[in-house]
């Protein structure tokens, strides 16, 4: 299974031992209930929805339960309610046949890995949103009940200053940091290459070149219609004298639920109870996690984000950590959550 400490094992092991407890100390769960792991999610859960088809009748439920996101502050309890879908793609060109001499060819020869930069250059404007057209057509806005819970809580820009060492914060103009992250959509280069990568100088005009690239899109819009898109605003920006290939990565859609369901009550309830004395955050996350609209179309069913990762967790990084509060916290939680489902 891939992962780390926080994204995801500890906070599955919460649930194991939250169900556990519970078993040990009542003789039975109060609900009945499912268990399913997988461990492709970071790759896009490839095989999930085949699964599910498969064994829809065993796996019919009301309600759906994960803790794969995260807490807004240490000790605040923390109900996601939306999450951003995610698109992938990777564009590679290719020029001459190999790697040419930079001072035999160069400025008769295009040069892939100076199309490559250009291409990528292309996707931003200097205010930081997205130059493909039709980017935004169909973006819902963000809500003013929204606007004023996200502007309240207790974490902002010096927060994501410290917790991502970056020397500014920078990001589409008119909206504020916590919604450029949850409610807007982007567009990221994930890896850059070509060429000459060694210590020193080497003369060269590589032959190939390529980029890695993900759109993490809002509620109404759809992977496909934006990757279409994209596809088409890069092939239109590609230099002369180059070949241009793109091949499609994994996709899923963004994720809304009402946190004020029944069901969204009941675990507001039993955040309450696991991390008392602090009043739930009621957030987005800006990360995606295609599995909760398979699961919604699949099974009919919404999910409950109950996230327990901190925001310097680390996650994908080296040292990703998950303290030990929140592990235990996450397993009081899953108790209390099996309870108050049970009302």
């Amino acid at each position: 299974m891939r992962g780390g400490a926080a994204d995801n094992k500890g906070q599955i092991f919460a649930h194991v031992l939250g169900i556990e407890e519970t078993l040990r100390e009542k003789g039975k769960l109060p609900i009945n209930l499912v268990l399913l792991i997988e461990g492709e999610e970071e790759v896009g859960s490839a095989h999930l929805e085949e699964f599910l088809l498969a064994h829809r009748d065993e796996l019919r439920c009301d309600v759906i339960a994960i803790s794969d996101t995260g807490m807004i502050a240490k000790g605040t309890p923390t109900f996601t309610y939306g999450l951003r879908g995610i698109g992938a793609l990777e564009l590679k060109v290719t020029g001459p046949a190999s790697d040419l001499h930079s001072g035999i060819y160069g400025g008769a020869v295009a040069n892939p890995a100076a199309a490559v930069a250009r291409l990528v250059a292309s996707l931003h404007d200097a205010h930081g949103r997205v130059a493909v057209p039709g980017f935004y057509d169909d973006v819902a806005p963000v809500a003013d009940w929204e606007r004023a819970a996200w502007a309240k809580l207790p974490f902002g820009d010096a927060d994501l200053l410290k917790v991502t060492g970056a020397p500014s914060l920078f990001g589409e103009e008119g909206y504020s940091s916590l919604e450029r992250v949850w409610a807007r959509p982007t567009a990221e280069v994930n890896g850059i290459g070509g060429g000459f990568q060694g210590v020193g100088t080497k003369t060269v005009l590589p032959q190939k070149a390529f980029a890695k690239l993900t759109f993490r899109l809002v509620p109404q819009q759809r992977p496909d219609d934006v990757m279409a898109k994209v596809k088409a605003h890069l092939r239109e920006k590609c230099p002369p004298g180059v070949h241009l290939e793109i091949s499609g990565g994994h996709a899923g859609e963004p994720y809304l639920t009402d946190p004020n369901s029944a069901d969204g009550q009941a675990a507001q309830h039993a955040l309450r109870r696991a991390f008392p004395g602090k009043e739930i955050a009621l957030i987005r996350e800006g990360g995606s996690i295609p599995i909760v609209n398979t699961f919604k179309k699949v099974l009919g069913m919404e999910t409950l984000l109950l996230g327990l990762a901190l925001p310097d967790c680390r996650a994908h990084a080296p040292d990703e950590n998950f303290p030990l509060a929140n592990f235990y916290g996450g397993i009081g939680l899953n108790r209390a959550l099996l309870e108050e489902l049970a009302r």
